[in-house]
């Protein structure tokens, strides 16, 4: 689901909506812009356009306010010099809200992190961004505390603060194929730095949760009234039977593991800016790809043409495609069942307002497409209709 920034506007809306229009003029000639603004609607978790420019327009007027001092702690703690402006409200996402900061030094970005995003896993992430900055992906400059931490706490929780860059609007869905070309470029250009890594696999992307414990979801949900509680046990059968990951120890390497669209942003001259890499980790080419397919070319149904140009562009970077099969998809489903049972959690019992609204939006909407067998059969399909001469030929290009 995509997030609305704390200060959207109309005019911000409309070019999504546009853009929109011309990625479903890919696959659909015939779209018009008030399908590409219904769909867009959808996207953020709204019914129709009309809900969603009146809830920017809320939110344009009720903006969040920072709790008292907290700018002048973050600045203290991670050294940002004197605080100038309170500050101001960025966006909300799974992590918590993003703030910008302003000081004599310069302007930040600072968010809230999962605690389990400890500093050595930070440091996994800033040595895959540092490796990808030097080989020309575009990435937001990481600050460290004069402890030279990246993560400190304050009031109790994990922080982050990255130099505040001026970004656009993530890449909408379905997938232009000239952003996936781009995408599996860089994809391709990580994978071809091949950075050993030792760690074992993120269990969140190897361990799933047993039958029992979704059948107590689903009563939990009735407990709590949820309308969609009912869809959620008629969707436990598929979600029973999918793929399952194969780790060959021989092929992982250093990976984002969390390159998805929401964290990719346009720049000032159309480049794509990668934002996130503290989830950087352990995994295999292939299974990244194949997660990397249900993020850029899954919804709101199989994009064929970005799945062509997500190929060619990693193959130009790479030099060659990794073989998929089924179980390329194994680590993508685990995460997308524990994301879902967690989003789940979260609608039943919020932590408060902001995640209450975001987790029943997300429900709904990972509900209504679930990464089953059948859906993950035809995007591996998808993936195997292009030729394998044209690999070589993009090969030959290449080089």
């Amino acid at each position: 689901m995509r997030f609305l920034p704390d200060k959207p506007s109309l005019e911000f809306l409309r070019k999504e909506a546009k853009d929109l229009l011309a990625a479903l003029r890919e696959s659909h000639p015939k779209a018009t812009l008030a399908t590409a603004q219904q769909a867009l609607a959808i996207q953020y978790g709204m019914r129709d356009w009309p809900e969603l420019k009146s809830e920017a327009v809320r939110r344009a007027t009720a903006t969040p306010s920072a709790p008292a001092n907290l700018a002048d702690e973050l600045a203290t703690v991670f050294g940002l010099g004197n605080v100038v402006a309170d500050a101001s409200p960025v966006s909300f996402t799974p992590m918590g809200r993003c703030w910008s900061i302003s000081t004599d030094r310069g302007r930040w970005l600072a968010v809230t992190v999962h605690p389990w995003i400890t500093e050595a896993q930070a440091e996994e992430g800033a040595r895959l961004r540092t490796a990808a900055a030097e080989a020309g992906i575009t990435a937001p400059t990481p600050v460290r505390s004069p402890e030279g931490r990246l993560i400190e706490t304050v009031r109790g929780e994990s922080w982050r603060v990255r130099e505040w860059i001026e970004v656009g609007p993530s890449p909408v869905s379905p997938t232009p194929a000239g952003i996936a070309r781009r995408i599996g470029a860089t994809y391709g250009t990580l994978h071809s730095l091949a950075i050993p890594s030792d760690a074992p696999v993120n269990p969140y992307l190897t361990a799933r949760r047993s039958p029992a414990d979704w059948e107590q979801l689903v009563d939990r949900a009735h407990a709590a009234g949820k309308p969609w509680a009912d869809r959620l046990k008629q969707t436990l059968p598929e979600l029973y039977d999918t793929a399952e990951a194969e780790i060959d120890p021989a092929q992982v390497i250093l990976c984002n593991c969390n390159l998805i669209p929401e964290h990719v942003r346009a720049g000032h001259s159309d480049e794509l800016i990668v934002t996130e890499w503290d989830f950087a980790g352990s995994l295999t080419p292939a299974l990244e790809l194949g997660s990397a397919l249900t993020h850029w070319a899954w919804r709101p149904s199989i994009n064929r043409p970005a799945v062509a140009a997500f190929r060619a562009g990693y193959v130009e970077a790479a030099g060659s495609w990794p073989e998929l099969d089924l179980s390329s998809f194994g680590v993508a489903v685990t995460g997308w069942l524990n994301w879902t049972y967690n989003t789940i959690c979260a609608a039943i019992d919020p932590a408060d307002a902001d995640r209450a609204a975001f987790a029943e939006r997300e429900t709904v909407d990972l509900l209504n497409r679930p990464m089953t067998r059948a859906a993950l059969e035809e995007l591996l399909a998808a993936t195997n209709e292009l030729p394998t001469q044209d690999t070589r030929r993009s090969r030959r290009s290449a080089g």
